[in-house]
């Protein structure tokens, strides 16, 4: 309640000031004087001449100028202000106003001054120059008796009634709009919070709620401000045409607004047959991307076209999408308003140019993004290995694709760079058909069974001496193995001895897995049960190396390799200690 009120008073506070300023400005205009009314006399020309006009009222028009007096113009000018001084002085009345004939033309006099001499050039087409004085008598005392009106007390007062009145309502009025649209705006603020303003398009989401939120609040700012402006400049318009002396000024206001209006509308009616095609072809291209789209969702069914996967249908959807929107766009943007003027033309090279000379690389980045899609080379929630960063994939956009490391890093990656480095994926494998299967035991109660399934299959390689029989390091290695959580016993792990090297033997452990996102804590345990078995069974992880020279000490092959007859070489070297 009391942040309504402070708004409240903040929004009287405005409205004070705006309200300050308005009637500022119209009591100086009011105050100008009164030729200011004059400043709205249409133009004339020498061939259908100079118009007399009093408060906006044109009386009539000056066709001929006095030789080597005055011009036709002077001479309208000169009755312009001649007639307004008359108008101005109550002490004449309509009555003075009259026609004195005389050899040299039908003069006008008001009072004992001349207004205007109206001679046989004068004359209003076939009126005869009497008449055309008496026309002219009648409409000047018509439009003094209209200006004096207009000036009198009581139009004054209905003036300022009229201006007070407006005022009130205006004030009315912006109260009511800024009530509309902080209602508006909490609302907007209540279900942005709720994420009920998500913008989507079939299942793309253009945007998000906050985005959307925020976009609706500025539009409603705007929105306030425009109301705002436009009744300030009607009420301007308004409290002007009340007052004689600032009627030309509020009504050519109020007439612009006019003739803008019959503008836009006149332009839209001429347009109107461009907005139609313009809706047909967007009619057509939305029906046609739901039948491309129906098309592509039963191309994606698992037993319709073995050589379309269900996984191309949604990005060949979107991709399907934009290609056909942007045909239609090419197709609708000769209808468009304005297409060959050269601000358009313009823009469209600006924004051409900048295309051409800032998206190369994303361009390529989009490229290389298709192609992964369409190889099929990794999903959201695979452990893959681009390069030298290893990790899950959290998203596969057009553009990147991020990468959850095992240290819960987010690395994102340019699809061309991704493109270029040589890609490991290790859930790839059950998805590639050919792929000969692992048969693992399965024992229900007392019979067994085999099954065929897909599994990583993870290496170490430890190096020990000669002097280690190899059957036992295999024994060691494959128990060290069984006992590691997550390596799968059926099928069973093995070791390959891939390399007999000049001082140690290579052998490279194989193990199964299922869970290829636990690879990091695999092999972590796995190498602490190599070292613990292996120093139970007494082996000393280590690789030995030797000096050419033999000293007769035993062989570094097994003894059980050795014969029965075996005797040392006879140059030995031992050590003794002596204790003293």
């Amino acid at each position: 309640m009391q942040a309504l009120l402070q708004q409240s008073h903040r929004l009287y506070q405005r409205l004070q000031i705006w309200l300050i300023l308005s009637l500022t400005v119209a009591l100086l205009t009011i105050s100008l004087n009164p030729v200011v009314a004059q400043s709205e006399i249409s133009a004339g020309n020498s061939v259908d001449g100079y118009p007399v006009v009093l408060d906006g009222t044109e009386l009539f028009r000056v066709r001929q100028g006095i030789s080597g007096v005055a011009s036709a113009q002077e001479r309208a000018n000169i009755v312009n202000t001649r007639l307004v001084q008359i108008a101005n002085d109550e002490s004449i009345s309509l009555e003075t106003i009259r026609v004195d004939e005389q050899e040299s033309g039908s003069v006008i006099l008001a009072d004992d001054t001349v207004l205007y001499t109206v001679r046989e050039v004068d004359r209003d087409g076939d009126l005869s120059r009497q008449a055309t004085a008496a026309k002219s008598v009648q409409a000047v005392q018509s439009a003094v008796t209209q200006f004096r009106h207009d000036r009198s007390a009581q139009q004054l007062v209905y003036g300022m009634t009229s201006t007070l009145i407006s005022t009130i309502a205006l004030i009315g009025f912006l109260a009511l709009v800024q009530w509309l649209v902080s209602r508006l705006i909490r609302r907007i603020k209540a279900a942005q919070k709720s994420r009920a303003l998500s913008f989507r398009v079939q299942n793309l989401q253009l945007l998000g709620s906050e985005a959307m939120g925020y976009l609706l609040i500025a539009l409603g700012g705007l929105l306030r401000l425009i109301l705002v402006l436009a009744a300030f400049y009607l009420y301007i318009s308004f409290i002007l045409s009340r007052f004689p002396a600032t009627r030309a000024l509020g009504n050519s206001l109020l007439s612009k607004i006019v003739d803008r209006m019959n503008q836009a509308l006149a332009a839209l009616v001429e347009y109107l047959p461009n907005l139609v095609i313009i809706v047909l072809i967007a009619v057509l291209t939305y029906y046609l991307i739901q039948f491309v789209k129906l098309i592509i969702t039963e191309l994606g069914r698992d037993d319709a076209y073995s050589w379309f996967y269900p996984e191309w249908v949604q990005p060949t959807n979107r991709l399907a999408t934009v290609l056909l929107a942007v045909i239609g766009c090419i197709l609708a943007t000769p209808y468009m308003p304005g297409f060959n003027s050269p601000a358009f033309q313009g823009i469209g090279l600006f924004l051409g140019a900048l295309f051409t000379l800032g998206s190369s690389s994303a361009v390529a980045d989009a490229i290389a993004g298709i192609i992964l899609i369409y190889t099929r080379a990794f999903r959201i929630g695979d452990i893959v290995q681009i390069g030298e960063i290893k990790g899950e994939v959290v998203e596969k956009s057009v553009f990147v694709t991020r990468i959850l490391t095992f240290r819960r890093e987010v690395i994102t990656i340019p699809n061309s760079s991704v493109l270029k480095s040589n890609l490991i994926n290790f859930n790839a494998i059950s998805r590639i058909p050919g792929v000969p299967k692992i048969a693992s035991r399965i024992r229900e109660d007392s019979t067994e069974s085999l099954e065929l399934k897909e599994y990583l299959l993870l290496h170490t390689t430890i190096t020990l001496g000669y002097d280690v029989p190899w059957r036992t390091i295999h024994v060691v290695l494959i128990q060290a193995a069984e006992a590691t959580p997550g390596v799968i016993s059926n099928p069973p792990p093995f070791v390959l001895q891939t390399g007999l090297n000049d001082f140690n033997v290579s052998y490279e452990l194989q193990v199964y897995i299922d869970r290829p996102e636990l690879m990091p804590q695999i092999y972590s345990e796995l190498h602490q049960n190599l070292q613990d078995y292996c120093n139970q069974a007494g082996i000393e992880i280590l690789s030995p190396a030797y000096a050419a020279l033999r000293d007769g000490n035993h062989s570094t092959i097994p003894g059980q390799y050795l014969p029965e007859d075996y005797t040392p070489p006879s140059f030995q070297v031992r050590e003794q200690n002596h204790h003293q």
